[in-house]
């Protein structure tokens, strides 16, 4: 059973972590390029307004993109191309950046009474290709995805273990350094003991940033792919406490009740004309 779910998770896994490789897949945009992910470029680009100042999110790679990239590259000490390479992905996301979960990362009972708080080390990488001078410049892009997930299994067939989890709820779009974040746990997440939080960095969360900014429909799932890196707690935590439904959902019932006493009402009143004219 468990290598069945082994096989199986390594199968979503390629099958989902390739279909998101492929959408925030950057690399050989240039003039001309029109596509969501060209969309997604100058949403990240213009995080930056001394990169790209016009913000202008078409989803067309003309002359202002093309000057926006030649000004990554030349903040990047690259050849000022126009054209997004590997290098250029480099320069504007923290590929090359890892996280380190380090609370919950085991045994805590959280109580969704309190405020928790969600802790992660970033981990550099060992050569920097942000340099001006003596200077390590930050990639433009410094956004991490924390996520909760539900810990299903370990499996252990060859070293490194894998952890099989579950999403849950998309919690937050941070900055990556940061290095904490203040939850609030809420209503609709239910009392258990085999959760897990997930942080993940990359242009692969691209996805889950425009969803929450309301560009995207569809909230997209991150699914582990070349283009992000992430770490999750090493063991499960605890969330317990009571759970009070939001006030916003006791309204609605609220309406929802004096809706249908309204129409008992009238059903009464035309059964008792009925009744008064037999």
């Amino acid at each position: 059973m468990k290598k069945t779910l082994f096989f199986l998770s390594i199968f979503f896994v390629f099958a989902f972590g390739c279909q998101y490789a492929l959408a925030d897949d950057f690399s050989g945009l240039k003039v001309g390029s029109r596509s969501e992910q060209v969309k997604s470029l100058q949403e990240v680009l213009k995080q930056d307004a001394a990169i790209y100042p016009e913000g202008l999110t078409t989803g067309y790679f003309g002359p202002m993109t093309q000057k926006a990239i030649q000004k990554v590259q030349t903040r990047c000490s690259l050849p000022e191309t126009g054209v997004v390479d590997d290098d250029t992905v480099r320069c504007i996301f923290p590929r090359d950046y890892r996280v380190r979960v380090s609370s919950p990362n085991g045994g805590e009972k959280w109580d969704r009474d309190r405020i928790q708080t969600i802790k992660w080390e970033v981990i550099k990488p060992d050569q920097e290709i942000l340099k001006q001078g003596e200077k390590i410049m930050p990639p433009i892009w410094q956004k991490a995805s924390i996520d909760l997930f539900k810990r299903q299994d370990i499996i252990c067939i060859k070293a490194p273990c894998l952890p099989i989890s579950v999403f849950v709820k998309h919690l937050a779009t941070v900055n990556l350094f940061d290095g904490f974040y203040s939850w609030k746990i809420d209503s609709d997440i239910a009392n258990g003991s085999d959760y897990v939080i997930r942080i993940t960095v990359g242009q692969g969360i691209v996805p889950m940033y425009l969803y929450e900014k309301g560009e995207k429909a569809v909230r997209p799932e991150i699914w582990p792919s070349p283009n992000v890196s992430w770490d999750e707690s090493d063991n499960p935590f605890t969330i317990e406490g009571k759970v009070t439904p939001p006030a916003f959902e006791l309204k609605q019932l609220l309406e929802i009740l004096k809706q249908i006493s309204q129409q008992m009402t009238k059903a009464i009143q035309l059964l008792e004309e009925i009744i008064t004219k037999q």
